[in-house]
């Protein structure tokens, strides 16, 4: 599958914490000393297996023997057969007395680190702007073993992730410039410098203050209904509802919705009474059925001042009393980014109680919807996002490189997309049998149906592995399958790319590792993404003209599902069938939902539009499901390979498909729980990591964790975290931390930053000749 571009404009994610700052909660001389330590123990007892059986051996001998100590060997037989044990014998006590003397000295300067986070106020800000309980635990004074822990962890997460959050996951930007001269430029004044800070409104809070305000029985005679997801009523099941009821009036109202009249006007039109009228509206709010003007649109990018504005349109004293309201939120929303920890605790608590008491609004509880588990669910009223001011230009060969190095992994990931999407309109196709149905139907019948994911190019891609044991391979693409180069559909995908090199200079010159990271199966430069961006009009131009010149056999379509979290859903070009948002567009290309039809012949199934008359095609989300992916572009996922206990790192390409991994065994599981305190616990995980060849750090993967969380064996800190997950989750796949801390290549006055590539890669442009 040759033919892969790169979108020249890329987004930069950094830590806005220095890999230093973490490298503080270490205890390296005592972790030496415990591998030492660990060596000895293991050839005392490769020596106690293979030494020479003693006859009627003393207790003392007995004794030494059991304990790992040196034998006293005066008065013995034949004392040269001690030699070698003894040595060894001598070297473990020194290791353990070096070992409690680093320890000793090295932890109580790591609890000296911990203690002085606490009042540090960038790392407050940072805690507070994510878990307010926590950062007041901390203002407090509060101590304690759990609130360590989760000191370790969040600077664990500030230092080595890079998130699009807040300050401490400032957005910065890029550009891949292959006609430029070969060589990598970076211009950044650090992490603290910022170009821009927006506070946004979360988006239940959002959503929340629209149905309140809409419902007000003085604003509802205003609003003007707009049919949205359905073109007609979805036919009514059971018997027939009484005349006065919500569900005989709203076939009636829907009718009657024409996007001009307002409420009070349909009312008059068809003489219903008020309370049962706005009974039906609410109901067909909620179906989605229609929308109104003061709803928001689903990709705005500051919806609380968007929904101020639609409200200043509304006449009377009720909508000016709840503009007014409006406005003192923004207000609060406003001093935000200048807060310090106490002061965005403050003015979050603040907004809550005014949404709270003036609207009724209030945060979802956790658990009480099917989006309270989500990673990225808003949680507190307020979030920020910041712009940094780092600015990247990759030019020449090392722009050429980031394609061609990734073009055969790009391949199979196109080729395993596309036979999973057969797949799963092959399933489709047999769970609707021969007909047609709407499509609403099947989403709502099948939508949770379990995916048939291709495993054929993965398998391949194990199969190839020719030594399990080795710690890196690198496989020819020729022993692989071979990508189609025939697909009718494109591809569009977005990777977050990092590079492993000594600094910037070592990466402009060619000495470099490139690793592929998250992989997404959308365009994600685009949108709230540049908000930061001086050129953002020009950028997302260039990108709504690179989706154009891609092929495109049939219409491609967008659904806007609601607003549920900080992400905003992108509106491509093309038709929009506004599901659960509203098009952000003036004069949108609007498609019902009812509009879409399935067509199955009981073996494979398409997705048409009956006022299109033609087949379409969505656009991809990030909508992990089967019927999204039955009739979606063929959607990219990470090949995850895995060999069991150990799987090596594997190479395709010049790049780095997937980390080195292990799989923690029961045993050592077990062996990490039993300890009691963090000097068992260190001597115990050097040992594992010895033993299983783990490098220092790595990268923990729980059940059920979206984000791994980084483990430095050396620090008993971070082991605190990973023993208490692994007492939670029962199980963990470990990965080498690739780059390695001697591979992060962006620096400032203060150290070393993680940072990442988010790039965009096309495939399927249409050829000229």
């Amino acid at each position: 599958m040759k033919g892969w571009s790169v979108f020249p404009h890329l987004v930069v994610r950094t830590t806005g914490f220095s890999f230093e700052r973490l490298e503080r909660l270490r205890c390296p001389e005592a972790a030496a000393s415990a591998r030492k330590l660990w060596t000895a123990r293991r050839e005392l007892e490769g020596l106690k297996a293979s030494g020479p059986r003693l006859r009627r051996p003393p207790p003392a001998v007995l004794a030494a023997l059991k304990a790992g100590r040196p034998v006293e060997v005066e008065g013995l037989e034949s004392p040269e057969s001690f030699a070698a044990y003894n040595t060894q014998a001598r070297a473990a006590q020194e290791a353990a007395s070096a070992f409690e003397a680093a320890f000793t000295r090295e932890s109580a300067l790591v609890e000296e680190s911990l203690a002085a986070l606490r009042t540090e106020p960038r790392f407050l800000e940072a805690v507070a702007s994510s878990s307010p309980p926590v950062a007041r635990d901390l203002i407090s004074g509060r101590d304690g073993a759990r609130l360590k822990r989760q000191v370790a962890s969040y600077l664990q997460r500030l230092c080595a992730k890079n998130e699009t959050m807040s300050f401490f996951g400032p957005i910065n930007y890029g550009r891949v410039e292959p006609d430029a001269p070969t060589g990598v430029s970076v211009r950044w004044s650090g992490p603290e410098w910022l170009v821009g800070r927006n506070t946004f409104a979360a988006s239940w809070l959002v959503l929340g203050l629209v149905r309140a305000i809409a419902a007000d029985p003085e604003v509802a005679p205003w609003l003007v209904l707009r049919r949205k997801s359905f073109a007609t009523l979805p036919p009514r099941k059971g018997p027939a509802p009484p005349a006065a009821s919500a569900e005989d009036v709203l076939p009636r109202l829907m009718e009657a919705v024409d996007g001009t009249r307002p409420l009070s006007a349909l009312r008059e039109a068809l003489g219903v009474e008020w309370p049962l009228l706005l009974e039906c509206v609410r109901f067909g709010l909620q179906r989605n059925l229609f929308t109104h003007q003061l709803e928001v649109p689903a990709a705005s990018h500051h919806p609380l001042e968007d929904l101020a504005e639609r409200l200043a349109g509304i006449p009377g004293q009720v909508a000016r009393d709840h503009l007014r309201a409006l406005e003192g939120l923004l207000r609060l929303m406003a001093r935000y980014g200048a807060a310090d920890a106490a002061g965005k605790m403050a003015l979050n608590e603040e907004l809550a109680k005014r949404a709270r008491e003036r609207w009724s609004v209030a945060p979802p509880a956790p658990g009480s919807s099917g989006d309270s588990h989500n990673f990225y669910q808003d949680r507190l009223p307020m979030r920020e996002e910041c712009g940094g001011d780092l600015r990247l230009t990759v030019g020449g060969e090392r722009a050429r490189e980031l394609t061609r190095k990734l073009e055969p992994a790009l391949g199979l990931m196109g080729e395993a997309a596309l036979r999973t999407r057969e797949a799963a309109r092959a399933a489709v196709a047999a769970l609707v049998g021969a007909r047609t149905v709407p499509f609403w139907k099947v989403v709502a019948a099948y939508g949770d149906r379990p995916l048939p994911y291709d495993t054929t190019v993965a398998e391949a891609l194990a199969a190839a592995i020719p030594d399990p044991a080795a710690s890196r391979v690198e496989l020819e693409p020729s022993v692989l399958p071979t990508p189609r180069e025939d697909a009718h559909l494109p591809i569009v995908t977005s990777i977050d790319l990092l590079i492993g090199a000594s600094d910037v200079e070592a990466w402009s010159r060619g000495d470099y590792e490139l690793v592929v990271g998250d992989v997404h199966d959308t365009a994600l430069v685009w949108g709230w993404a540049l908000q930061f961006h001086e050129e953002r009009r020009r950028v997302e131009s260039e990108m709504v003209r690179a989706l154009g010149a891609l092929r495109r056999p049939m219409p491609f379509v967008t659904v806007l599902a609601s607003r549920r979290t900080g992400l905003l859903p992108a509106e491509f070009p093309g038709p929009v069938v506004e599901l659960g948002g509203v098009s952000a567009r003036a004069s949108a290309w609007r498609l019902p939902f009812d509009d879409l039809l399935v067509e199955s012949d009981g073996r494979t199934a398409r997705l048409l539009s009956t006022r299109l008359g033609s087949e379409v095609c969505l656009y991809n989300g990030e909508m992990e499901s089967l019927v999204q992916t039955a009739f979606a572009l063929p959607r990219i996922r990470p090949l995850r390979v895995s060999l069991g206990s150990h799987t090596p790192r594997v190479v395709l390409g010049g790049a780095v498909l997937q980390r080195e991994q292990w799989r923690l065994e029961a045993e050592d599981r077990d062996a990490l729980l039993a300890c009691k305190d963090d000097r068992a616990r260190l001597q115990t995980a050097v040992g594992i990591w010895a033993r299983r060849g783990l490098p220092d750090h790595v990268f923990a993967k729980f059940p059920g964790e979206r984000k791994p969380v980084l483990i430095d064996v050396r620090s008993p800190a971070l082991l605190r975290v990973f023993v208490n997950l692994l007492e939670q989750k029962g199980e963990v796949m470990v990965s080498e931390m690739l780059p390695t801390p001697g591979q992060l290549w962006l620096g400032a006055a203060g150290g070393r930053h993680t940072a990442e590539l988010r790039c965009c890669f096309l495939w399927g442009a249409e050829v000229r000749e």
